[in-house]
Order: C-alpha cells, then structure tokens, then sequence
C-alpha cells in the first residue's frame, strides 16, 4: 500500500507539473501509465471506480468551474476542465480500494482528509501554473473545492467498500 501511496504522489506531481509547462497529453498519459501500475501493483485496485471517480471528479470540478471558483482556460481553451483532471480523477478512483479498509474503519475522517486534501492539491496545482484561481476568488475555490471532496470522498470509499463486499 505504501508503494500505492507513493505512485499517487509521483503521478500528481508529474501530472501537475506537465500541465504547467503546457504539455496536457503528457500530464494525461502519466496518469494512464499510473492507473496501468496500480492494476499491476495491487489486485484490489478496480479501473469500474476509476470510471465512476472520474465521473463524478470531472462534474463537480466542471461545477466549480462554472461558479468561478477555478479557471483552467489557459491549460484547456476548449473544454471547462483539462482531460489531465479527469487523469488524476481515474488514477485516484482505480487505487481506491487498496486504501478502503483502512479508511472504511475511520470513515469519519474520510470527509476531513477530502476537504484537507482537496483544498491541498488544488492550492498546490495553482502555485505550480496547471490552474488559476477563478473570478469568484479564494474563498468560492476553498467553499466549492471543500464541499466537492468532502462529499466525493466519503462516497468513493462507500463505493469501493460496496464493490469489495459484492
């Protein structure tokens, strides 16, 4: 799980920091290689709850978006939010169920670490350049990024807890 753990931070890094030099196909393809290695590295891992992370990731950072809350136009002119995003979604969701229980016995802390983490990496993402804050500013990213992973969190665990006990 540790090596998990560790594969998650190198391809957010990874991911993040090729966006930021404006190479979205790279930052997308890290994490296609990411979810290849946790299918390899652990047999819990499930690309199903990829799908589903990813889903669920791309609408509520499609609605932040739209409240103002971030801007990705300058790394996607196109679509509201990069495919490199929706990447880091679906590597996030296909190693979910290796960490499940572990944090299914704690799933009080699965909305705080969502809001911790969450704020966390979009804050993080935008000191490296892969986003921008939003018109609506800093308080509208904090509010609409904290509500999406502190209800997206403990929803995904739920899911991969599901999907373990089927």
């Amino acid at each position: 799980m540790l090596k998990l753990g560790i594969l998650l931070h190198v391809n957010w890094l990874a991911v993040v920091y090729a966006a930021a030099q404006g190479y979205p196909l790279l930052a997308a393809l890290c994490s296609v290689v990411s979810v290849v290695l946790c299918l390899r590295m652990h047999p819990a891992t499930s690309v199903r709850l990829g799908l589903v992370a990813t889903l669920i990731g791309m609408a509520g950072d499609i609605a932040v978006v739209a409240i103002g809350g971030l801007d990705f136009s300058a790394a996607s002119p196109v679509l509201p939010v990069p495919m490199w995003m929706g990447g880091l979604w679906l590597a996030f969701g296909t190693s979910l169920p290796a960490f499940e229980p572990f944090l299914s016995k704690r799933f009080w802390l699965t909305p705080v670490l969502g809001v911790v983490g969450g704020i966390g990496a979009y804050t993080s993402a935008g000191t490296f350049g892969a986003v921008q804050l939003g018109e609506a500013g800093r308080l509208t990213m904090v509010i609409a990024v904290g509500l999406l992973w502190a209800t997206a969190f403990p929803l995904l665990v739920h899911l991969a807890k599901r999907g373990r006990t089927q």
